[in-house]
């Protein structure tokens, strides 16, 4: 089925332009790369769902983090089907940074491609170097590479007034602005709201007050505050925020999320900080706003890296445990996680009197 020649060139689809690409056919293998959550897991449906019209019925998905084995990649792979159908690979790596072993793979892999094996890699985290590296030039040789770039803040608000037009809402700017300024860029939040709001206000013109009204409903335990509490310090804040989310029957899918999100801006804003961006730039390019500069410099303070790796493959664990494919209580090992992320950096005097 894969005819790609070692003289392909180099492909690079725009996201809006990639349900036109697939309805002219399929890449061998689809690259999608940026921090935006919410964009990543849309473009990886539409592959996932072109393919699945082509007979590929058959889906492997892995998470990459430090205790990875690339062999049951491999073997995943190589393995062959009980109804001999096309399978798809969902390999995702939150980090963006497959590593030297993973790298490896990825360049033999684009050499060796298998007619009935689709691979789709979503990676968290994205820059030039990752676009420039050996093994993203090879795999975007073979199949394509799809980028997404942060929404600008100045560019939010007709982000926002699109996705509510597209989902059959009115909204005047005033919402539009309200509603951006709410989300802070997290475009997994507004679009939630969005969706809330569109079940709640089906019909009517949407104004601000339509917009304050919503989000007071949900302020006092929204999954995208607990980010604000771990940030700096709060832990039995957090404890407080995840139960109440827990009792109001909040699918924790969407919780990991956000905090996803938020963990792996964090971990962008400590990489260019390292690789010697002034701090204005860093927070300028991973968009953290006024209001969050100081939580995140709280944070940059507190938490090692390695707080930050152990943190992204407990969130691994909760996609696991919350799809039964795993033992455990997600809903633990969130709370574990969060006050892990809470006390980092504190002695344990202060951590027993700040958790009261």
């Amino acid at each position: 089925m894969w005819a790609a020649s070692p003289d392909k060139a180099f492909v690079n689809i725009k996201p809006e332009s990639l349900a036109r690409s697939l309805a002219s056919g399929l890449e061998p293998v689809y690259l999608l790369a940026g921090a935006e959550p919410l964009l990543i897991q849309e473009l990886r449906d539409q592959v996932i769902n072109a393919a699945r019209t082509q007979g590929f019925l058959e889906r492997h998905v892995f998470e990459v983090d430090k205790s990875f084995d690339w062999q049951d990649l491999a073997m995943a792979g190589a393995e062959q089907s009980l109804f001999a159908t096309r399978k798809i690979v969902d390999l995702r790596i939150p980090t963006g940074k497959p590593g030297v072993e993973g790298s490896k793979y990825f360049t033999d892999y684009a050499g060796r491609l298998d007619a009935d094996v689709l691979l789709v890699i979503s990676c968290g985290a994205w820059d030039t170097a990752s676009r420039n590296s050996k093994w993203a030039g090879e795999l975007a040789r073979v199949g394509a590479l799809v980028e997404v770039w942060p929404v600008r803040a100045a560019d939010l608000p007709g982000w926002i007034a699109k996705r509510m037009q597209a989902a059959g809402l009115k909204a005047d700017a005033d919402a539009v602005r309200a509603l951006a300024d709410f989300v802070e860029g997290n475009l997994l939040a507004a679009q939630q709201e969005i969706d809330k709001i569109s079940l709640l206000h089906t019909g009517s013109v949407i104004t601000e007050e339509t917009i304050h009204s919503a989000v007071s409903n949900n302020a006092r335990f929204d999954a995208f505050r607990l980010g604000e509490s771990f940030m700096q310090g709060k832990a039995a804040d957090c404890l407080r925020v995840v139960a109440g989310l827990q009792r109001a029957g909040e699918p924790i899918q969407a919780i990991s999320g956000a905090l996803v999100y938020q963990l792996l801006q964090l971990d962008a804003v400590r990489e260019a900080l390292q690789n010697g961006d002034s701090e204005a730039s860093a927070f300028a390019r991973n968009r953290v706003f006024k209001m969050q500069q100081p939580q995140v410099r709280q944070a940059l303070r507190r938490i090692h890296t390695s707080t930050l790796r152990a943190s992204f493959s407990a969130l691994s664990r909760i996609d696991r445990q919350s799809k039964g494919q795993e033992q455990g209580d997600p809903w633990q090992t969130l709370e574990r996680m969060l006050v892990g992320l809470a006390s980092a950096g504190v002695k344990k005097g202060q951590g027993r009197t700040q958790a009261r």
